[in-house]
């Protein structure tokens, strides 16, 4: 992946970037132990680029076929949902120079926030995903093993910009996590 994009730094989010965050924990310990992708943004955002390496990289190519593994290559602009000052709290791939990966509590709030919003739009039979338990578990398991601060993760939950629906789906979400810590 380096040799496409060698003038851009490689964005890692969603839980495969909890490996950048802990690259000595065990997967089950850390609540990754069933993830098969992994999410990534270039910067700056090239989408012939992300094309490309979706064609090697993505899901039911030749490399996920082989591996079992796969890449989602994302429009940056998604990030704009993600809390204020994530660029800043960046943790470096260890062994990659230009590969950075989201901060656990960052993705934590990206996570709750899209298996609230995953339930309201199913509520409101706008169909999408169903998201099950899984962030939900990788963010207890989180909490459990002293990698994240409850605390920390609510006060960026909380400075959030979400309408008031999401808002309240995400205090139900938080309520879930906090009675299975």
């Amino acid at each position: 992946m380096r040799k496409k994009t060698p003038q851009q730094r490689i964005l890692l989010f969603g839980s495969s970037s909890l490996l950048a965050a802990f690259p000595n924990d065990p997967p089950a310990e850390i609540g990754v132990e069933v993830t098969l992708d992994a999410d990534f943004f270039l910067d700056p955002d090239d989408e012939a680029a992300r094309e490309e390496l979706t064609e090697v990289l993505g899901k039911n190519r030749d490399y996920h076929n082989a591996t079992g593994h796969y890449g989602d290559f994302v429009d940056l602009r998604l990030s704009e949902s993600f809390p204020e000052g994530w660029r800043e709290r960046l943790v470096p791939m260890p062994g990659f120079e230009n590969v950075f990966a989201l901060e656990p509590v960052d993705m934590a709030v990206t996570k709750a926030a899209a298996t609230a919003r995953s339930r309201l739009w199913r509520r409101l039979g706008k169909g999408g995903v169903e998201r099950g338990m899984k962030d939900i578990n990788t963010i207890v398991a989180l909490l459990k093993g002293g990698r994240m601060s409850l605390d920390t993760l609510k006060k960026r939950l909380d400075g959030m910009d979400y309408e008031p629906s999401l808002i309240v789906e995400c205090s139900q979400v938080m309520r879930e996590i906090e009675a299975l810590v």
